[in-house]
């Protein structure tokens, strides 16, 4: 038995117990009858479907529906004791129905993205392993949005192989009326640039569950906002819909609460994403066959575009990122990975429409290896773990991969001339490609030469700043939300 069905079960108990208080002064007292022992039928047949059947909640609710018939039979039984014995009874067997059904947990997780999986995954892991729970992993249709088009996408043929996946056609709210829903996007209406499906918006989703658990897709940034700027982890209207908020740490969980957000909502327990990387440092990476050859013996450069990179400032952006797509010839011992958000052509056609055909022949001419792109990889793969090990230097602004990478504490080409002001990640960790005293291709000849003078400063820094970044997250988070629901 699910602990939705439990729930429903006990509450029928407190439904009886209601009627008999009032059934001394009701003038169809035969009505009221019928209906109780309609109810203990119910509860009979679903004790009955138990695959450990509970012997002593059965006798006692076989015992309560024969005097609830004899009360049916005969109406001049029915007075201030009887009923008060009754319900005493009523009490006694929904204690023991309590203690005596021992609940599965029905748990559904709601991804829409393949590659953002890994923000649920450790959790799920955590689910699979749990003998007292029933965990389905149920991939939803989506929008992607351009100017006025919506594309519906469905990317559950891409999700990693040892997942079990249901399709969402199979899987009814309904009839499951999951304990526990977990998901990444609570957006709803308020996406730009990608909308779920309106059947899977948390205003509809919270209809069906007493605990709707959102875990953000991506690692809040270490760089705190101030007073008055939007974070996406918390700062939505939605966020009334969810009963559950995963904050990566502390400082920026009391951010929220000073936004608004109830401090019960809020737990401050780290991101599964970062439990992806630690289970791969400890594990041998199996690069993708094409990247093989190309990255043996290699420096190899991570280039990392956030999904907003091309929507403002384009012609300036464009022009750094050719400069750094030319590194391989300042060191003709290294090569570029070009990693750009999924949603990257996406954003380009809604908010740089001018760019788009240029987008698309960049993109095309990489990915067809054509002789001006040779040294570099455009990896759109679902997993950006590869990437993020076959890494030696990362250049990128913030952004979720970036969190990831501080994993490996290998080199940071931040681009910019300085570290944004409130972040959590000092000064002297990383290196600066616009830093006019030891500009980045000076840089990049230091690199080549094996020199890395900031080091230890790298060293246990991502556990400085998230919490559970040892990739204890994940089970950590399965454990607490099922402590709550329980």
């Amino acid at each position: 038995m699910f602990l939705s069905m439990k729930n429903k079960i006990l509450a029928l108990f407190g439904t009886i117990s209601e009627m008999l208080a009032e059934l001394g002064k009701m003038s169809n007292k035969s009505g009221a009858i019928e209906e109780c022992s309609a109810a203990l039928a119910a509860i009979l047949n679903q004790l009955d479907k138990e695959e450990s059947s509970p012997p002593q909640s059965k006798q006692m609710l076989l015992e309560i529906q024969a005097a609830f018939a004899a009360l049916y039979a005969d109406g001049s039984l029915i007075n201030d004791i009887a009923i008060k014995t009754l319900d005493k009874q009523v009490k006694v067997l929904r204690e023991t129905v309590a203690a005596e059904i021992k609940p599965k947990l029905n748990i559904v997780f709601f991804p829409y993205k393949a590659s953002m999986w890994d923000s649920l995954e450790s959790i799920y892991e955590a689910a699979a392993k749990d003998s007292n729970c029933v965990a389905k992993v149920v991939p939803i249709p989506y929008y992607q949005l351009s100017n006025d088009n919506a594309f519906g996408t469905y990317e559950g043929d891409f999700f990693p192989s040892h997942i079990p996946i249901t399709h969402y056609n199979a899987y009814s709210l309904e009839n499951e009326q999951p304990d526990i829903i977990y998901v990444h996007n609570i957006y709803d209406e308020y996406n730009t640039l990608t909308r779920v499906h309106e059947m899977y918006f948390t205003s509809n989703l919270k209809q069906y569950t007493e605990m709707l658990v959102y875990v953000p897709y991506h690692v809040s940034s270490f760089v705190l906002p101030v007073e008055g700027d939007r974070s996406m982890a918390y700062d939505i209207p939605t966020i009334k819909n969810v009963d559950k908020v995963i904050i990566v740490n502390e400082p920026l969980k009391q951010m929220a609460i000073r936004s608004g957000v109830p401090e019960g909502k809020l737990l401050a327990m780290g991101s599964p994403k970062l439990d992806a990387l630690n289970k791969a440092l400890n594990t041998e990476i199996e690069y993708p066959l094409e990247w093989r050859e190309r990255i043996a013996g290699k420096t190899v450069y991570l280039i990392n575009t956030e999904v907003m990179f091309f929507a403002s400032n384009v012609h300036f952006r464009l022009e750094w990122l050719t400069h750094f797509f030319n590194i391989p010839r300042i060191d003709n011992d290294s090569i570029i990975i070009w990693r750009p958000h999924p949603l990257t052509q996406i954003s380009v056609m809604k908010y740089s429409p001018n760019l788009t055909e240029y987008y698309v022949n960049l993109t095309d001419s990489i990915r067809n290896k054509d002789p001006l792109y040779k040294h570099i990889i455009l990896d759109e793969s679902a997993d950006y773990i590869p990437a993020l090990m076959a890494a030696d230097v990362m250049i990128t602004h913030v952004g979720s991969l970036l969190i990831s990478y501080l994993l490996t504490e290998k080199k940071v080409l931040f681009w910019g001339d300085k570290m944004p002001e409130n972040s959590l990640v000092p000064s002297n960790a990383f290196y600066y490609a616009f830093n006019p005293n030891e500009p980045w291709y000076e840089l990049v000849k230091s690199f080549s030469a094996g020199n890395d003078p900031l080091a230890e400063n790298r060293k246990g820094l991502a556990s400085k700043i998230y919490v559970n970044s040892d990739g204890s997250s994940g089970a950590k988070i399965y454990q607490e939300i099922k402590d709550c629901v329980l």
